[in-house]
Order: structure tokens, then sequence, then C-alpha cells
């Protein structure tokens, strides 16, 4: 498959799931090197503990989301166009890359 029919195969904007997970939200923490990075989370609500007392409030669990802007309704997405180069600045700043000035990769060409 060629880089323009593998292109052509990515959902547009319309045809995208951004449905949210049930019973969660997701969240961000600022980085701790980098304050201006949002680590991306997923609060996640607990049902009540039934006891012999009633009923027992569950704190909600806090985890690592992987799923990217596509959980987020907030983010305004377009499929063809990529995500935000987030991390650029910083990676750029550490001085420790290169930038390839051709793709290389036979997907890439």
């Amino acid at each position: 498959m060629s880089a323009r029919e593998a292109r052509d195969r990515v959902p547009s904007q319309e045809t995208l799931t951004r449905s949210p997970f049930r019973a969660s939200r997701k969240i961000y923490v600022p980085g701790t090197l980098h304050p201006d990075l949002r680590v991306p989370m997923r609060e996640i609500s607990q049902s009540p503990t039934r006891t012999r007392g009633g009923l027992e409030e569950n704190p909600p669990v806090v985890v690592y989301d992987t799923s990217g802007p596509f959980s987020d309704p907030e983010v305004a997405i377009d499929p063809r166009q990529g995500i935000p180069r987030l991390r650029e600045d910083w990676i750029e700043a550490r001085g420790d890359t290169l930038r390839m000035e051709l793709q290389t990769s036979h997907y890439g060409q």
C-alpha cells in the first residue's frame, strides 16, 4: 500500500468515534520537569460499597490515559492533519536529537 493509499484510509473528522468512556473523565496533570506539558489521566468513578451500615462512597481512581487526544471531547481533531506536536520544543531544547532532512522509511517515501 502506498503512502497516499494509507492516507486516504484515515477516517474523516465526521466518522471518528469520540464517545467518552463510561463513568470517567479525562483530566490533565502538569508535568514535573516541564509544567507546560499536561500529562493525560483518566478519573474513573466508582460505585458505592454496600455495607451493613448502608452505602459507603468510594473515591474516584486516577490512572494514566494512553488514549491520546481522541478521548478528550474538548480537543478539536482532524485525523488528516495529525495531532499537535506538543513535545517538539522541549525535545529540541535537550539538544540531543537530529532532524532528518528526508523521509527514510519506505512508508514515508
